[in-house]
């Protein structure tokens, strides 16, 4: 039995329908496991971030893995450089090399620790992909056996990012939670949740 034109464009475009609902469910798939009260959205070019995530030591600890940004590359595979710039007081500028994307993307970030509140604030004072303003909140949780550590930002892309919007979510969400993962690492370790060295 002979197709007609008709019949033909109709299973053309039934499997080219197919093929779209597959490639939507993909991407769709690609999409990140929020936690209850997480936030991770993008109009235009900006996402707007609320993620938490708990470290199950102490906030002291914490605190102190959050004063040694340097450190991190050596519990990160993730963050490959993480280069101390300068260190002035409460502030801090950090040159980071972080896998992303599939890529490294090289930035700058001036970090400003406020210890009565236990608040990291930071900014990029240099990238070419993207702006990020914000601060990292921490709470004792569990008695005063953990620590909740909040990430609240805003991102404006710098350039057209190729990756659909959920590539990126995901991308966000694993640069947080590898940030937070080798901060715990380093805190087991001993090296990052000991108290700065003073000279």
């Amino acid at each position: 039995m002979q197709m007609t034109t008709l019949e033909r464009a109709v299973r053309r475009t039934g499997r080219l329908l197919a093929a779209a609902c597959v490639v939507a469910l993909l991407i769709a798939g690609c999409a990140p496991k929020l936690e209850e009260g997480d936030l991770l959205e993008k109009t235009g070019d900006t996402f707007t971030i609320r993620l938490t995530k708990k470290i199950d030591e102490p906030i002291e600890r914490v605190w102190q893995g959050f004063q040694t940004p340097e450190r991190l590359e050596k519990y990160s595979e993730q963050y490959q450089q993480t280069k101390l710039v300068k260190d002035e007081g409460n502030t801090k500028v950090v040159d980071y090399r972080v896998s992303t994307l599939g890529q490294v993307q090289a930035f700058t970030m001036e970090l400003t620790l406020q210890p009565s509140d236990k608040v990291v604030k930071f900014k990029t004072l240099d990238s070419t992909l993207a702006d990020i303003v914000g601060e990292y909140i921490l709470t004792s949780t569990d008695g005063g056996k953990a620590t909740f550590v909040t990430y609240k930002a805003t991102q404006k892309d710098k350039v057209n990012i190729p990756a659909p919007v959920n590539v990126q979510k995901t991308a966000i969400k694993e640069a947080f939670d590898n940030l937070v993962a080798g901060i715990d690492k380093g805190i087991k370790s001993g090296d990052m949740g000991a108290a700065p060295k003073t000279s």
